[in-house]
């Protein structure tokens, strides 16, 4: 039997248990989020000009894009493939993945903060969906990350 080095040892936590509730509640978030992104994103790729999302390009106007590529790329990569990645990190038990979640909610947050201003458009119901899925991944993330710490003693 292999010697288990430090290195090995301290890289996940104990797989004995199952993933805590808000671990598991995270990774149902991170997933949805995740999946529906590289839908969104990929769509983009395949059709820069939004035809089968049934948008024009004429959304874009006044933005730097002139089409749903950089878009699509970007959704793909920050709201596709992140959270999937936080996901698994979650699932592998990586003691960062409090931080993941934050960083996914923070990101969803950002992105559609920025999509609203550079689309500047009437208000959408599905921002506001995003914004709030956003809010509950990041706390999720702070949750879970504050019930993880060692206790601190008084007077500390």
């Amino acid at each position: 039997m292999p010697a288990t080095t430090p290195t090995t040892a301290t890289r996940r936590l104990p797989t004995s248990h199952p993933l805590p509730g808000i671990a598991r509640l995270a990774v149902v978030l991170e997933i949805f989020l995740g999946v529906g992104a590289l839908f969104g994103g990929g769509v983009f790729l395949l059709a820069p000009d939004g035809h089968l999302l049934g948008m024009t390009t004429k959304t874009l106007a006044g933005s730097p894009f002139q089409s749903y590529l950089v878009p699509g790329i970007l959704l793909f990569l920050f709201v596709g493939v992140a959270p999937l990645l936080a996901a698994a990190i979650t699932i592998r038990r990586q003691s960062i993945a409090p931080f993941a979640a934050v960083a996914v909610g923070l990101t969803l947050i950002v992105w559609i903060s920025v999509e609203m201003v550079v689309l500047a458009g009437p208000g959408s119901l599905a921002w506001t969906f995003y914004l709030v899925l956003g809010t509950c991944i990041a706390a999720v993330g702070v949750v879970w990350w504050r019930s993880s710490r060692p206790e601190e003693s008084p007077g500390r």
